[in-house]
């Protein structure tokens, strides 16, 4: 029913990953593409492809060995909530093509709904997902705190570009009120992506 996609490149924990996850690694199938640092999540993968690439690339590789009808995207570094699949695929299963959740910590992205614990729709996710850094503009950039991003053609971030994608293909998100968790290093820092 959902397969796991997960982008992994110098996790903050893998242990903690795998272990506040497990239950969710033993129900559905992994699909792991490991740029670095992964490998403690090769015994839980139906499919694990070891590549050193960027996130986004990551994450289109390994849609294309999706084979279930929906898709969790899931970085290495976020706690899944529990119910939250289930609710979700009851709402998917409603004509809607992807659900997303807030982090309990915003503090990065304040009031964004992340892309990095979403659940979609397989056929209409495979058809959307075209983020690179090419869709970054050469102009902007927008300080939030300590972090700095460069504007996109059609939003901020992955998300807000992926949220957008969605919006004018006429696909319908929804959100649950359930909040996920980063995992964060030994400094209390979250885990910063490349």
């Amino acid at each position: 029913m959902i397969s796991i996609v997960i982008p992994v490149k110098n996790p903050v924990s893998l242990n903690d990953f795998i272990q506040e996850n497990l239950w969710a690694f033993k129900k559905y199938p992994l699909i792991v593409i490991d740029s670095g640092g992964g490998k403690l999540l090769k015994s839980f993968s139906q499919v694990y492809i070891e590549k050193d690439l960027k996130f986004w690339e990551a994450r289109k590789l390994g849609y294309q060995y999706v084979k279930t009808k929906y898709i969790l995207n899931l970085d290495s570094d976020v706690i899944i909530p529990k119910g939250y699949l289930k609710e979700a695929v009851k709402l998917l299963a409603k004509n809607i093509d992807a659900i997303s959740i807030f982090y309990e910590d915003v503090g990065h992205c304040q009031g964004a709904l992340e892309f990095g614990i979403s659940i979609w729709k397989t056929n209409v996710l495979k058809k959307l997902y075209d983020f690179s850094m090419e869709k970054v503009q050469d102009g902007e950039i927008v300080k939030v705190g300590s972090m700095a991003y460069s504007s996109l053609n059609n939003g901020w971030c992955e998300c807000t570009y992926m949220w957008r994608k969605l919006k004018f293909y006429h696909g319908r998100l929804e959100t649950l009120p359930f909040r996920a968790k980063h995992l964060r290093d030994r400094r209390g820092e979250r885990h910063a992506k490349s």
